[in-house]
């Protein structure tokens, strides 16, 4: 993660940004044209499957050997701003604000997408399984011990991207 982690910039957000909306508003466009079609909601469920394989391949990779590493767990999001002992070196807190772009990009396509390929499902579902999915993966981390840190501000991410995703959705077939 840490390679995508580095090209974060504020063009790439924007050119993130304007291709989620697109998606959006090219599935809404064709949803609408082809109501009684399946093609729509079958080519959205296959974006969302390899979307959710991706997610899982970018967060589940092991660092280090299963088992070897320490269970930790970071409840305190942004602690790396806050601790007063710890000094920040120039470039990390840049690097630390990259890191929270990229895992809230991570989780806005997962309601998109969903809203689409699942109509039925409300917002508030598609919420709560982006953040109910991130806190099993973070859950996962913990339990696998192999490299990766539980963080409680991945969540708030994954919550913030879930609602961003969401909010594309419904603003595209408006």
């Amino acid at each position: 993660m840490w390679q995508v982690v580095l090209i974060i910039s504020p063009p790439a957000v924007a050119l993130f940004l304007t291709a989620a909306l697109a998606l959006a508003l090219t599935l809404a466009l064709w949803s609408a044209l082809a109501p009684d079609r399946g093609a729509p909601r079958i080519t959205a469920r296959l974006l969302l499957a390899g979307w959710l394989l991706l997610l899982l391949v970018a967060t589940l990779t092991p660092t280090q050997p299963i088992g070897s590493g320490d269970a930790t767990v970071w409840w305190l999001p942004g602690r790396e701003l806050f601790d007063p002992g710890a000094q920040l070196l120039p470039g990390e807190l840049s690097m630390l604000v990259r890191e929270q772009i990229a895992n809230t990009a991570l989780y806005l396509p997962l309601p998109l997408l969903l809203r689409f390929a699942a109509p039925h499902w409300s917002a508030a579902a598609a919420f709560l399984l982006g953040v109910g999915l991130c806190t099993a993966i973070e859950a996962t981390q913990l339990l696998m011990r192999a490299g990766r840190i539980a963080d409680t501000g991945d969540i708030l991410c994954a919550a913030a991207g879930t609602i961003l995703g969401a909010t594309l959705a419904a603003a595209a077939q408006q």
